[in-house]
């Protein structure tokens, strides 16, 4: 798993019951949802995945987003590469749609070796 959208807020496993999309884990007051499965190295396509996660499921993000005290998390994880400078760019897009439900945005860099990178 490459990109994971958190869902965080009170009385959330009752309003899951009501969504067509299902998350992959919830504990307690945190849901989890798959955004993309692209590999650590394809930050592309995991932004593309995203992007298209937002629009295809806009009408269960904003009844979750509706809920009281309800806070997201979009985290897209990220090959560590061994540069001088790591610079991962956010598309417009992407952040206006995150942002139309409140959601922040994280970049989780994790070291891996060049086989599993993923292209990195």
């Amino acid at each position: 798993m490459s990109c994971v959208l958190r869902i965080t807020g009170p009385q959330l496993e009752r309003a899951l019951r009501d969504l067509t999309i299902e998350p992959y884990r919830v504990e307690g007051d945190d849901a989890h949802f798959l955004v993309s499965d692209s590999d650590l190295g394809d930050f592309t396509g995991q932004v593309r995945d995203a992007i298209a996660f937002l629009g295809s499921h806009s009408q269960d993000l904003e009844r979750l987003t509706a809920l009281p005290e309800v806070r997201g998390i979009l985290d897209f994880g990220l090959a560590w590469r061994d540069v001088a400078a790591q610079v991962d760019s956010l598309p417009a897009e992407l952040v206006r749609r995150a942002a139309e439900f409140g959601f922040s945005i994280e970049l989780s860099h994790y070291p891996v070796s060049a086989e599993n990178s993923g292209g990195a």
